[in-house]
């Protein structure tokens, strides 16, 4: 199970960072073609992360009345 939750880590981790690097794309000089492909890219990403959270990720033991907000 432990080896489980690395690879959602890890799929977030390589999403969120890809997210970062498009938004960043413009200012550090990368090519019009790049930004366009990872434009295109970036919604395969964020549903294969989605589907990744929600088979493989561990659901909260609290409901919402018992603790609004959970962050750890």
């Amino acid at each position: 199970m432990r080896d489980v939750m690395k690879k959602v880590w890890t799929v977030v981790s390589l999403v969120t960072l890809f997210a970062a690097i498009y938004h960043a794309a413009p200012f550090i000089g990368l090519p019009d073609r790049l930004i366009i492909g990872m434009f295109i890219l970036s919604p395969f990403l964020v549903v294969y992360m989605a589907y990744v959270i929600l088979k493989y990720g561990k659901p909260s033991a609290y409901t919402f009345d018992e603790r609004w907000y959970e962050d750890k």
